[in-house]
């Protein structure tokens, strides 16, 4: 036993999100500087993990690891984040996953990314961010469907709508697709896969933009004409959180002129947008 230490980045929304022959799944957007770092101090004498209130779903999973494994006692359990919570950027998960690394790590456990997985669905649905690459994840039964590998060079120029969404009971609402809608997730599934393939964030967007038109039906985002306007201009995507409150414009970070592109691009949404907190993730 000794002072366990594990951490785990958070997402920008999704970059896909829908049903593919009734199976649901998300795309993942990974955001590295996003993150949840958790510490924990083992104590075989303490029963069961000791947590701060608003972290309640993590302890339950570090709880079940432990149990997991057969291990008696606890401890205390640190979680700090820049992860804003009820937003889409997947805060819960983050911290599910940094807190049951930490465990981990301090017990010497063989953790293995299946494992997090079907821990942190019984808690909730999850973000898919046990897996650090672009994956496409089936999130409500903690599945693994294909991995993509690291996303092109991207700028993500994102805002935040205000408020927040309760990731577990949005899930519990039915979503009514249509047979287009689920056309659209295939075309948008076969973009993703071209756009790694060919490492063209442009399909990658393309794709993104396709699921975010379906989301408007299931979680319209207000601004949703507006961003669509801009990505044009700037040949961006649209990203959503598909059960939270962010969107924004995705652009090749590849371009020559980058740079340029971004900072027009955060002048114009901040005209269009203003008062609402507008953030560059790469």
């Amino acid at each position: 036993m000794k002072l366990g230490k594990g951490s785990c980045n958070g997402t920008f929304g999704e970059l896909v999100q829908g049903i593919i022959e009734e199976r649901p799944f998300l795309i993942t957007l990974p955001i590295p500087s996003l993150r949840s770092e958790a510490r924990f101090v083992p104590e075989p004498a303490v029963s069961g993990i000791r947590v701060v209130d608003t972290k309640i779903k993590a302890k339950k999973a570090g709880e079940s690891l432990l149990q997991l494994f057969g291990i008696k006692g606890g401890g205390y359990l640190d979680i700090h984040t820049n992860i804003p919570a009820g937003k889409g950027l997947a805060s819960s998960s983050a911290d599910i996953v940094a807190a049951l690394r930490a465990i981990a790590d301090s017990y010497h456990l063989p953790l293995t990314k299946e494992m997090i997985s079907m821990l942190a669905v019984k808690m909730e649905p999850s973000d898919g961010v046990m897996y650090e690459e672009a994956v496409a994840y089936d999130y409500i039964n903690g599945q693994l469907i294909e991995s993509f590998g690291a996303l092109p060079p991207f700028n993500l120029v994102g805002l935040d709508l205000g408020g927040m969404v309760n990731t577990i009971e949005f899930n519990e609402i039915p979503k009514k697709y249509s047979q287009d809608d689920q056309q659209q997730f295939l075309k948008a599934y076969e973009l993703v896969t071209k756009g790694f393939k060919e490492k063209k964030l442009t399909f990658i967007g393309e794709a993104a933009t396709l699921s975010a038109r379906v989301n408007q039906k299931i979680l319209p985002k207000p601004v949703f004409p507006i961003l669509d306007q801009l990505a044009h201009r700037f040949q961006g995507g649209i990203v959503v959180a598909h059960s939270g409150t962010v969107a924004g414009i995705l652009l090749d970070g590849n371009l020559p002129n980058s740079d340029v592109v971004v900072s027009h691009l955060i002048r114009e949404m901040s005209l269009a947008f203003k008062g609402v907190p507008i953030n560059l993730f790469h």
